[in-house]
């Protein structure tokens, strides 16, 4: 579970404080643990099941920083062909290679690969089919 304590409530106690005053605890604000540089911060939704081995699946949200250099092993959305793609960033003494569970892309085709940012988190629908309805329809869980 994750706690905030940053953000407490304020009280004004008057006489005797209660017991429970030191479990208060603010709002959780799940940005404020997801989004480390929101002007650099972008979110896309994967379609399509090429990252299935490395755990990103149909769907899926993924939440990427721009700002971020990407290290080996590191879930990156790249540029390639005039659209968006997902991939794992290996290097290695030729370059950088981007990896899906299909293809691979190498760093030696200039002009075509442009690692745009990493992904720092995936956020994953969970909901069954049966609750997806209404307002839920569209709902996104970690």
């Amino acid at each position: 579970m994750i706690r905030s304590f940053e953000n407490r409530a304020e009280q004004k106690i008057s006489g005797f404080q209660s017991p429970a005053a030191d479990y208060l605890e603010g709002r959780l604000d799940i940005a404020e643990k997801l989004v480390i540089d929101p002007h650099s911060t972008f979110y896309f939704r994967m379609q399509g099941m090429e990252m299935q081995s490395f755990g990103v699946l149909d769907g899926d949200i993924l939440i990427t920083d721009r700002s971020l250099k990407p290290a080996h092993g590191a879930l990156v959305i790249a540029f390639s062909s005039g659209c968006f793609t997902c991939r794992i960033c290996l290097m290695d003494k030729n370059g950088i290679v981007l990896k899906n569970d299909h293809n691979v892309l190498t760093e030696t085709e200039i002009g075509v690969l442009q690692i745009w940012g990493v992904v720092t988190a995936v956020c994953r629908n969970v909901l069954p089919n049966a609750l997806k309805i209404g307002r839920y329809s569209h709902v996104c869980a970690l």
